[in-house]
């Protein structure tokens, strides 16, 4: 759990935020080369997911099946970033691959 900001405030939020683990050790070695470097780190739940998924079309929209499983329809989107990932695409993720 680390502390964490709102991004348009930029205010302390009350609670720690649990971060992506995989991402943690690059952002840290990024943060040791360059101290004033700053990171963003958003999250996209279903709920936003689940249109996007509908719009771009095979093979993505196929998991939209899993309408009304959260966390089934996140797992798939990731696995398919992981499964597909090039220079510009999940390269730090490297969950489910091994």
């Amino acid at each position: 759990m680390s502390p964490a900001h709102d991004a348009e405030t930029m205010q302390r939020l009350p609670e720690n935020q649990l971060f992506h683990s995989q991402c943690w050790k690059h952002i840290e070695r990024e943060s040791q080369q360059n101290p004033h470097i700053t990171f963003e780190i958003r999250c996209i739940n279903a709920e936003i997911l689940l249109p996007i998924l509908e719009t771009l079309g095979p093979p993505l929209s196929a998991i939209t099946a899993l309408r009304g499983d959260g966390e089934g329809i996140v797992a798939g989107v990731e696995r398919w970033l992981c499964n597909n990932q090039g220079p510009n695409l999940a390269s730090w993720n490297v969950a489910m691959t091994a």
